[in-house]
């Protein structure tokens, strides 16, 4: 038998129980009150937000950099030898302007497209909070601060989940569709789908993602029901055989049905696929962020076959822990940022939704001012992106920070810039258009209240 049909025992299981448990949607029955919270909800039409979260922390502040003589002579003070030319800088002309001029990096310049056509907007400096801070109150003792500022696993877990005071948290896309569960017609698929895995982001109480590949939905190895392979044929029958229900092993039977319904659920996603029209939007090669966006407005193109009207996407894209070859690997990235969104984009068009989708950067944190010699350590504050026909686009959001070495938004630690607009401030607004009540929004972002502005503003 050739090589390419041969599996072991111990192989097929292992990679039949990772593709089905992280396939199955798990639902609880939701408590009154998140009930009563999803009738209080707007869910009407449909929308979707798609999170592109960049892991290891981007350098917001070589993505947006001022190109006023002053503003640009103190950044380029401050950035040393990592300092973009001001020639290359591609110019922005924001609606509302601070006096100021801004430039992207040169590498973006299909987002510079987006900017100033109006479908994508700047937010500026976002960061970990619990409450507004100061310079002075960051080293001020007992100032209330997100844990273990600067430290990669524990700021990813900050961003996804806002909670800092449970062992096991969830994340505020999790508990969002814990809350709008009953928004979709359909309740065997998760308005949750990953494609990059697990993560804490879309962990709910009562619901799990479901996860994809960036190519789609993810085959159980060894069970293609198209193959002609006897072998296969005979996998499949047994495998059959092992998932009927045996009254008298209780623990068995809810294992096989929840295999069953992984396996059911993947064939259901897969002919809704087939049946719809896919995107024909030309998506640029060898990017997989753009391999990822193109899966998800296919999926989103099937959203009628699969009775959904609520649907959350996270794409996680790594390599911005830029400690070192900065300059080039952050270009590189920046490219490919900007031209996968502006497919995307495209592509929410050819759908006819742009004004359905919206699509977010997230980032564990933005980079320190200084170099390090050839990169950059690990910082605070950054800028993020939205884009989508429903974002008030061409403008800057909040504070643009003075990008100045011990200045008044440096916390005093290389350059590590005090965020001024909070992660609750800037993913409530996006949750307020999704549906939720201002109230709802008080119960899902647990840090909030201590904020006297709940909507940033930038969504129409």
């Amino acid at each position: 038998m050739s090589r390419k049909h041969t599996m072991s025992r111990r192989d097929f299981l292992k990679r039949f129980a990772s593709t089905t448990l992280a396939g199955a949607g798990t639902y609880a029955t939701l408590g009154s009150l998140g009930m009563m919270n999803a009738m209080a909800a707007d869910t009407s039409g449909y929308k979707a937000l798609v999170c592109v979260f960049l892991y290891g922390g981007n350098d917001g502040f070589n993505m947006i950099v001022p190109r006023s003589n002053a503003e640009y002579n103190e950044y380029a003070t401050a950035r040393q030898n990592l300092a973009l030319p001001s020639n290359d800088l591609l110019p922005i002309n924001p609606n509302a302007s601070d006096g100021v001029e801004y430039g992207l990096h040169p590498s973006m310049s299909h987002i510079q497209n987006l900017f100033e056509a109006g479908a994508l907007g700047i937010i500026s400096n976002v960061g970990a909070l619990i409450t507004p801070t100061t310079r002075n109150d960051y080293i001020t003792s007992g100032h209330p601060l997100p844990p273990r500022l600067f430290s990669h696993n524990d700021q990813q877990d900050f961003w996804q989940s806002l909670k800092t005071d449970v062992v096991q948290p969830v994340g505020w896309a999790g508990r969002m569709a814990d809350l709008l569960h009953s928004a979709n017609a359909n309740p065997r698929l998760s308005m949750n789908i990953s494609l990059s895995g697990s993560n804490l982001l879309q962990k709910g109480n009562e619901t799990t993602p479901y996860f994809m590949s960036r190519n789609g939905v993810i085959p159980v190895r060894g069970l293609e029901s198209s193959s002609q392979n006897a072998q296969t044929q005979r996998r499949i029958s047994a495998f059959n055989a092992l998932l009927q229900n045996n009254p008298e092993h209780l623990f068995g039977t809810e294992y096989a049905s929840i295999k069953r319904s992984g396996i059911d659920l993947s064939q259901e996603i897969t002919d809704a696929l087939a049946a719809s029209t896919p995107v024909t939007t030309t998506f640029p090669a060898e990017n997989n962020l753009a391999t990822a966006l193109k899966t998800v407005a296919n999926t989103i193109a099937a959203r009628n076959q699969l009775g959904l009207s609520r649907q959350i996407f996270f794409i996680g894209v790594g390599g911005w822990d830029t400690h070192g070859n900065h300059l080039s690997q952050h270009s590189r990235l920046l490219g490919q940022i900007s031209e996968a969104l502006s497919a995307f984009y495209a592509a929410t068009g050819e759908l006819g939704l742009e004004n359905q989708i919206t699509t977010f950067t997230a980032s564990d944190f933005g980079r320190t001012l200084t170099s390090n010699g050839d990169g950059t350590d690990h910082g605070w504050g950054s800028h993020q992106l939205v884009m989508g026909g429903a974002v008030k686009g061409k403008d800057i959001y909040g504070e643009m920070p003075p990008l100045i070495i011990e200045g008044p938004q440096d916390s005093g630690r290389r350059g590590r810039i005090i965020p001024t607009i909070s992660v609750d401030q800037y993913v409530a607004t996006l949750a307020h258009w999704f549906g939720l009540t201002q109230n709802e929004t008080l119960e899902i972002f647990p840090n909030l209240n201590n904020f006297s502005t709940v909507d940033l503003g930038f969504m129409a």
